[in-house]
């Protein structure tokens, strides 16, 4: 499931929250903030299940299906996406 995109200006942070149920240790952990910071993405909180990201709107950034798409190529499994302008 994905929620669509927030109306943003260009200056703020668009965030995004991630239901990953295949971040349960350590080594996951890391290799999804790895991933996720390959992408350009800031990663604000991660941890067993779930992680929250956030890139500068007026960037240029993954859509949620891209993220989504780099998850499950790195071997995750993404239950949903939420974005939330800030």
């Amino acid at each position: 499931m994905h929620t669509p995109t927030p109306d943003t200006n260009p200056t703020q942070l668009l965030r995004y929250r991630l239901q990953i149920p295949t971040l349960t240790d350590a080594d996951s952990i890391g290799r999804a903030r790895q991933l996720l910071m390959s992408l350009g993405l800031i990663v604000d909180r991660i941890e067993a299940g779930e992680a929250e990201v956030a890139v500068v709107a007026a960037t240029e950034n993954p859509s949620p299906e891209g993220i989504r798409q780099a998850l499950t190529k790195g071997g995750f499994t993404v239950q949903d996406i939420t974005a939330e302008g800030s």
